[in-house]
């Protein structure tokens, strides 16, 4: 099977998850769980893009793009110059922290003189790219990872740092223990060259989860609301 450099289609899915299950026989009960993962296209990549990243970190999606939409409106054109110009105070009112702020600036920075070239990531190795890319102050392998994923829709990126992916493949196969990172990229071998589609598949598996079981207490939290005001009215 040719090594796909990108996920450009449904029928790309459709392949990683046939391979998948072929390789590893634990992803069939998932996939009966989680469905297959929809086919997404490519979002936006570049500057914007890569700063959106940024702000997601450790923040819900809401409040992330609260935030991100606050800094657009202020940051226009929204383009590294602009953003370099752009006082503390004024990302700091957008509810940007000041590590996030000096991130934002390192990157724009880097884009500005050259040391950062977005266009040749586009075209770049996955492992060329992700060390292009973590060269620069500000983005981590997180943010890297992230972005050839969302932005770039690489095949097969394996984010082992996420720490959401670790509880989910935790509680996906099963594990006595969280995995580290060493121990994530190992589990992942014989999921290549389709590692971006597991990771989404994980996330959307463990999501399921989640949301399951925030219901199933919410069903049980009224059941017992119920049963005492009918112990009122006695």
């Amino acid at each position: 099977m040719p090594k796909p450099h990108r996920i450009s289609s449904a029928k790309h899915i459709d392949d990683a998850i046939a391979a998948l299950i072929a390789a590893d026989k634990r992803f069939h009960p998932i996939v009966k769980r989680a469905g297959k993962p929809a086919f997404v296209p490519r979002r936006r990549h570049g500057f914007e893009a890569l700063m959106d990243i940024v702000v997601s970190q450790q923040l819900s999606i809401a409040a992330a793009d609260t935030i991100f939409g606050r800094v657009k409106e202020k940051v226009v054109p929204f383009e590294p110059a602009t953003l370099l110009a752009t006082p503390a105070e004024t990302l700091r009112a957008c509810g940007l922290s000041a590590p996030k702020q000096k991130h934002m600036k390192s990157i724009a920075t880097a884009i500005a003189d050259g040391t950062l070239d977005l266009k040749r990531v586009r075209n770049m190795h996955d492992n060329d790219a992700r060390e292009h890319l973590t060269a620069i102050k500000g983005i981590g392998p997180w943010t890297a990872d992230i972005y050839l994923m969302s932005s770039l829709g690489r095949a097969d990126i394996w984010p082992v740092a996420d720490v959401g992916l670790q509880a989910a493949i935790t509680r996906a196969f099963g594990l006595k223990k969280r995995p580290n990172e060493k121990q994530m990229e190992k589990l992942s071998k014989a999921w290549q060259p389709w590692r971006t589609v597991v990771a989404r598949l994980l996330w959307i598996h463990e999501d399921g989860i989640r949301r399951e079981k925030r219901e199933a207490e919410k069903r049980a939290k009224a059941e017992r609301a119920a049963k005492r005001a009918k112990k009122k009215k006695k």
